[in-house]
């Protein structure tokens, strides 16, 4: 509640909603997720809502560049019940994610950042996350604007076809079993085979 309260007054949305949260508590509870990377802090919302369906012994690393979504997060993360399971990283994901390969392999992204860097960062993922780890995406949908043939005037090209390209990948019976659960702005949910 206290989130939404202070995106709204910063006129910021926030990327997930309440019950896309428990969805990726109960996706990770199922799997058994233990270490998890998120791409996109915002607020710290989502962040959150993962930590807390971690285990005890189980971490998130979440990546944000934008100085006044760190602080927010930072706020957020110090008050939260399980701030000791949460690392925030400062930077631009291109630039962090190497920095991270060291650790892997993860058993599970978040991708919730800028929508043209989709492939880029499913590339990383397909690297460092677990055969058998989770590939989770929101906003795959693009307002539905994926599923015209050209880029409508309200989105930017290289977005648009970077997430078809995305979604295509995703789409590959043999490196992943994937859905797009059908959420306002679309979540895919994939299992890395390979």
């Amino acid at each position: 509640e206290e989130i939404n309260s202070e995106l709204k007054k910063r006129d910021l949305a926030i990327n997930i909603g309440a019950d896309e949260g428990k969805l990726l508590q109960l996706l990770i509870a199922m799997h058994g997720s233990k270490s998890i990377i998120e791409i996109g802090t915002l607020a710290g919302y989502s962040t959150i809502w993962m930590a807390r369906a971690l285990p005890e012994d189980g971490h998130i690393y979440t990546i944000d560049q934008e100085p006044e979504h760190i602080k927010m997060a930072e706020k957020f993360f110090s008050r939260c019940e399980c701030q000791n399971r949460i690392t925030q990283l400062v930077g631009d994901a291109h630039n962090v994610l190497p920095q991270l390969s060291d650790g892997s392999p993860f058993d599970m992204i978040f991708i919730d950042a800028d929508k043209a860097s989709y492939p880029a960062y499913l590339d990383w993922a397909e690297n460092n996350i677990r055969k058998g780890g989770l590939i989770v995406a929101d906003n795959t949908l693009l307002k539905g604007h994926v599923l015209q043939t050209t880029p409508p005037e309200d989105c930017a090209p290289t977005a648009w076809h970077n997430m078809r390209l995305f979604n295509e990948r995703l789409a590959n019976t043999a490196k992943y079993k994937a859905t797009m659960i059908p959420t306002q702005e679309g979540l895919s949910v994939a299992i890395k085979l390979f």
